[in-house]
């Protein structure tokens, strides 16, 4: 009977291993695909926060293009403003004019000729 018993025995303990190592299997797969879903989940975060990054830049780039085009059409217009008050006091005056630009002229002449 004792021979029994320690067959009996062994294939308990077989039949326990057997069984141990296939709920540790078990374990081990249910890790497998939560740590899949995980990384699914990490991939679709990241797309998103890249594509949320992404229009946030195109934003700030149209935004800033928006500002520069509108300084340069002020500044143009201021420009096209300081042109027209000129000419205006030019054709109210030209003798003066002229003979301030001439004026101007010799003075820029002869600094630029004291310095060499």
């Amino acid at each position: 009977m004792a021979a029994f018993s320690n067959t009996s025995g062994e294939s308990t303990k077989a039949k326990d291993k057997d069984f141990s190592l296939r709920e540790g299997l078990g374990e081990i797969r249910k890790d497998a695909t939560a740590v899949r879903e995980d990384l699914d989940s990490l991939k679709t975060d990241a797309t998103q926060m890249a594509t949320h990054a992404t229009q946030e830049a195109i934003e700030a780039v149209r935004h800033g293009a928006q500002s520069a085009g509108e300084m340069a059409k002020s500044v143009g217009e201021s420009a096209k403003q300081c042109h027209t008050a000129l000419t205006e006091k030019v054709s109210q005056r030209p003798t003066a004019s002229v003979l301030l630009a001439l004026g101007t002229g010799v003075i820029i002449g002869r600094i630029i000729a004291a310095r060499r």
